[in-house]
């Protein structure tokens, strides 16, 4: 019954290991990721005007941010982290709205 008990113990360290070392492996990048697109979309409201579709791809941004942290708080760091890349993707194509947006009222 110990030799059970042990092997039992071994298992769940050994998964719980596994566990903090996949959550690790992404934390970082999905912080930064995260941290990102706040600022971003802190940035974005700051301006008087959206071109068009750069509303839209603020929307998409801020939905699959709070997408991604609803799935890191559930432990599904590998999707939250997809989801958080994402979220910035849409950010990223916000802004070249908008800096389009620009060249095209300067010329």
């Amino acid at each position: 019954m110990q030799l059970v008990m042990a092997i039992f113990f071994f298992v769940l360290v050994f998964y719980l290991f596994l566990q903090f070392t996949r959550q690790e492996d992404v934390q970082e990048e999905y912080e930064e990721a995260i941290l990102d697109v706040e600022g971003r979309l802190e940035w974005a409201q700051t301006r008087r005007s959206h071109p068009f579709g750069m509303q839209a791809q603020l929307q998409v941004s801020r939905e699959l941010l709070h997408r991604a942290k609803g799935l890191w708080a559930e432990n599904r760091w590998q999707q939250a982290h997809r989801v958080a890349l994402k979220s910035q993707e849409a950010m990223n194509r916000a802004q070249r709205l908008y800096i389009s947006s620009l060249q095209t009222d300067h010329r």
